[in-house]
């Protein structure tokens, strides 16, 4: 009987912690101008990574052409201006874009980022002479219209408002298995399938990439929290779990940065490639 009471009154303890834990942590209400920031800083890292992303291809064409290394391989495109502008322009593009994770979340920020993919669509058909399909042009036409929908719909709260806030989420056992099955699928990614079929498809590094995003998200927007929650008076840098954080956010960027520079020159088929003159002529 002693057990079974125990029991019980662990189960009722359990339940009680559990219903307390989910009412604890109250939305608050943003100022209007925080929407109005942090779309402005999201809409100006779209731009800024967009055209990075252009810079840095065109300094990787270069790059190989000039030091006669493989596509994907070796390191010629540091001596390269034209990347080292673009990775500066990316570096900026990210510092707006965690910026922006500060005033407003995720779920606005991340829809923002498509908007990249509109301007180096526009950009490679001008300076690479790379042409898009029909299929694409529509998608980068609902990128934009997808957009403007989530942000004239997004809410006016704070899912997270400080970095305790975040460490109860990131500590919960969903987050933390859909964590571990992402990096999981990374390492298998880049040290079993990507030496086996990098080579062929562009997708397969550009995977580690997306998975690797939808980490680093959520990182930056605890770290975007605690900055504005110590602005406002409430101390977060004497807080361990920041400092975890900030070094996965680093971890993953940097991440990020070396695939894609190794995606971004993958072979593929030769009628998608602009012809070597117009490459001469940027």
């Amino acid at each position: 009987m002693d057990q079974t009471a125990h029991a019980l009154v662990a189960a009722n303890l359990i339940y009680a912690r559990a219903n307390e834990t989910s009412t604890e942590i109250v939305k608050e209400s943003r100022p209007p101008i925080y929407k109005a920031i942090g779309i402005s800083l999201a809409v100006g890292s779209g731009i800024f990574i967009g055209v990075s992303f252009v810079l840095k291809k065109i300094g990787l064409l270069r790059a190989n052409e000039k030091y006669s290394e493989v596509a994907g391989e070796g390191y010629g495109y540091l001596k390269n201006a034209f990347w080292w502008g673009g990775m500066t322009l990316m570096i900026v593009g990210e510092i707006m874009n965690a910026g922006a994770y500060a005033f407003v979340d995720a779920i606005l920020v991340a829809p923002m980022g498509a908007l990249s993919v509109v301007v180096t669509t526009i950009l490679s058909a001008i300076f690479l002479k790379e042409r898009l399909s029909m299929v694409g042009k529509i998608g980068c036409f609902l990128c934009i219209v997808g957009s403007v929908v989530i942000a004239m719909n997004s809410p006016s709260e704070s899912s997270v408002a400080n970095i305790q806030e975040m460490q109860h989420f990131v500590i919960a056992p969903g987050f933390l298995s859909f964590a571990g099955v992402v990096l999981i699928a990374c390492a298998v990614i880049a040290f079993w399938a990507g030496p086996r079929y990098g080579k062929k498809s562009m997708m397969v590094y550009l995977s580690i990439c997306s998975l690797m995003g939808g980490l680093s998200v959520v990182a930056t927007q605890g770290l975007g929290a605690a900055i504005i929650a110590q602005i406002a008076g409430k101390p977060q840098f004497n807080q361990w779990f920041l400092y975890v954080l900030l070094v996965f956010v680093i971890f993953t960027l940097v991440t990020e940065i070396v695939y894609l520079n190794v995606s971004i020159f993958t072979p593929i088929p030769r009628r998608h490639w602009p012809e070597a003159e117009s490459i001469e002529s940027v």
